[in-house]
């Protein structure tokens, strides 16, 4: 049945219009993502520097203390590794690495290239003054490329200050300290301090090492810490630097 007639008349001028809209209508473009005014896109990432992998042939167990799962600490030059414990850390300093404790506290100095001591016994001022020096403590060091070293630990009393100085130095000065006391041991590289000062003055980075009395300074030796600062220091291993 066809509709009747006044209802097709409007029908078609409605799809008439209809059609005439849409090939009127202008096309509506895509709209682009665009970045602010005064803002820049945000630079491309650089991958992470990996951490070199050192490896190391001493034993897990150094003077008594078990060092499984402490860090392998390459210096910067290449020239030198050495372990410290998992919740330790290092430093950049000049000429090498400041060693610190879990609590940030620093403890220990990995130095290179240190200039020869002028022989002067001196406080932290530069004042020479009085001193005697009491024996804690030496080991025999095996050292490959270096020889004659020991781990040496003395009180030195400056004055009226007394001082503990760990480090690694000549075997012939560990066993009879006198001042100053210097750090210090030659290698292949050159001469390198790995100690709690390189000259001891018991001041600015050596400051945690003043204690009151020697009997002080014998009682820190029984302390877990000792044992860790020196498992520490006879963990160096010297290594082959790079090639520039």
């Amino acid at each position: 049945m066809k509709p009747p007639a006044r209802l097709l008349a409007p029908l078609a001028l409605v799809v008439a219009a209809a059609a005439l809209v849409g090939c009127s209508a202008t096309p509506t473009p895509d709209p682009q993502p665009t970045i602010p005014p005064g803002i820049t896109a945000p630079p491309p990432t650089v991958p992470a520097t990996p951490t070199p992998t050192v490896a190391s042939s001493l034993p897990a167990e150094i003077a008594g203390v078990d060092t499984t799962g402490w860090q392998q600490i390459p210096v910067p030059s290449g020239a030198a590794t050495f372990r410290i414990p998992a919740d330790w850390s290092v430093a950049e300093a000049a000429g090498g690495l400041d060693v610190l404790r879990s609590d940030g506290e620093r403890q220990l100095g990995y130095v290179e290239g240190v200039p020869a001591s002028d022989g002067r016994c001196v406080d932290g001022s530069g004042t020479a003054v009085a001193w005697r020096t009491a024996v804690l403590d030496r080991q025999d060091v095996t050292l490959a490329g270096a020889s004659g070293i020991a781990f040496g630990a003395a009180a030195l009393q400056l004055d009226g200050q007394w001082i503990v100085s760990v480090g690694l130095l000549p075997a012939a000065e560990a066993q009879t300290p006198r001042c100053p006391i210097v750090n210090v041991i030659e290698t292949p590289s050159g001469a390198i301090s790995f100690g709690s000062e390189v000259n001891v003055t018991g001041t600015g980075p050596g400051a945690p090492w003043a204690v009151a009395s020697v009997a002080a300074a014998e009682q820190y030796l029984s302390t877990p810490e000792y044992a860790t600062i020196r498992a520490i220091l006879m963990s160096l291993e010297l290594l082959s630097p790079p090639a520039p």
